[in-house]
């Protein structure tokens, strides 16, 4: 069995009219028939790292792809664990928050049919992993929902 340490999750959100909305994206019928067994689900951004990559140029690659700029990066601290039947991995899975400035319409590739800005009670209402779930706990407790540490922000 495979272990993959060379992807990550990425909460990213922006303020408005001081609430934090989270980015949410849904997956694509064919993302689903092709991986999932047809499952449509909710995710986060999340990339693979290319080799000798630094996080910081990965996350950016990341959020450029989705037409966003960001603002602001931090490490949440927070890793978890999972096996990714699709990869046949054991995927260990650090969690990065990016507050990114909201402009125009995000990019969305075949992998997903719809995104939208949702609330952290609207997240936890659409997101059915146990990753995930946690992964937004640990960004609000330590980057949306308080002043972040210095220590955690990414340059």
């Amino acid at each position: 069995m495979k272990l993959n340490t060379n992807v990550f999750d990425l909460w990213t959100f922006h303020k408005e009219e001081g609430e934090t909305k989270y980015l949410l994206l849904h997956t694509s019928q064919e993302k689903a028939d092709k991986w999932f067994n047809g499952g449509r689900f909710w995710q986060i951004p999340g990339e693979f790292l290319q080799d000798n990559e630094d996080i910081v140029d990965a996350i950016k690659r990341c959020l450029t792809s989705y037409n966003l700029d960001p603002k602001v990066l931090w490490t949440v601290e927070h890793i978890y664990t999972y096996f990714n039947p699709r990869r046949r991995a054991i995927e260990i899975m650090p969690v990065f928050a990016a507050e990114v400035i909201k402009t125009g319409d995000i990019n969305l590739t075949w992998e997903h049919s719809d995104c939208g800005w949702y609330t952290d009670t609207e997240c936890k209402e659409r997101i059915n992993y146990r990753g995930l779930l946690e992964g937004l706990e640990w960004t609000k407790k330590y980057i949306t929902e308080t002043k972040p540490l210095k220590e955690f922000q990414l340059k």
